[in-house]
Parts: structure tokens; sequence; C-alpha cells
């Protein structure tokens, strides 16, 4: 049986330990805080398939677990400060789409950009990414 998410006392051990039982919105927003918010470039290993595909646009790209950690180290690089909002989130069983803000800066200046991801999940692994080129400013 699935246990629910009301079953589970702490919500972050649950993002840690069972992946594959709680909810395509619950596991983005785990994959958020666990590998973006704490900066943990290495923690992507528990949410992304190796390999996985990513969908650009005009393109596609395969791309093993190594080169997503350097994608997410390269990116965490670019500022001292991230923070992500999910605006949207819709899952459908198999797939979550995120319409997203990202403020980020170095403490000095700040800037927000948005776009539109879609992930598709299989065991508790990001397999495929949708990704959109994120656009400068917030949401409307």
């Amino acid at each position: 049986m699935t246990p629910s998410w009301l079953e589970w006392q702490n919500p972050r051990e649950l993002c840690r330990c069972n992946l594959v039982y709680m909810s395509l919105r619950d596991f983005l927003q785990c994959y958020i805080d666990d590998v973006y918010t704490a900066r943990n470039p290495d923690a992507a290993r528990n949410y992304i398939a190796d390999p996985c595909l990513r969908h650009e646009h005009g393109h596609l790209v395969t791309m093993s677990i190594e080169e997503n950690v350097a994608r997410v180290r390269d990116f965490l690089a670019l500022a001292s400060t991230t923070q992500f909002d999910n605006v949207v989130l819709v899952d459908d069983g198999a797939h979550v789409v995120s319409a997203y803000n990202i403020t980020f800066g170095d403490g000095n200046a700040v800037q927000t950009v948005s776009g539109v991801e879609i992930f598709r999940v299989v065991d508790g692994k990001i397999t495929e990414t949708w990704n959109s080129s994120a656009q400068p400013g917030a949401w409307g």
C-alpha cells in the first residue's frame, strides 16, 4: 500500500527516502529544495535518471547523470542566491509541469526570469525534461 503524505511525521525525510511514493508536485518541490535551494548539485543524483533526455528548442540532448550534475553546478555558480517559485504546478501522474519564476543574484544585483518545464518521472527519477528558454521578468 502506498503511504499517504499525511502519514509522515517529517516531509523532508520523505524527500530523501521515498521519492516513488510521493505526488509529482511534492517530488518536484523536494528536487528544487534538495538540489537548488540547498545548493547541492550532487543531490541531483537522487532525482535524475542516468541517462536523462532534455528536449530543448530545436534539438534533443541525452545527458548522463555526471553531465546533469555539472549543469546544475554551473547554474548555481552564476549566483550566490537562488529562489525558485512554482507559480503553477500541474501533474497527470506521469508528468509534472511547472510555470516557474527564478530570482537569483549576488546580493547586490538580483534578477528574475520565468519559464516552463515539463518533467517525466519514472520510478522516482526524472527521465525526460522539456525545457523552454527562460525569459526576463516574473510571470504576470
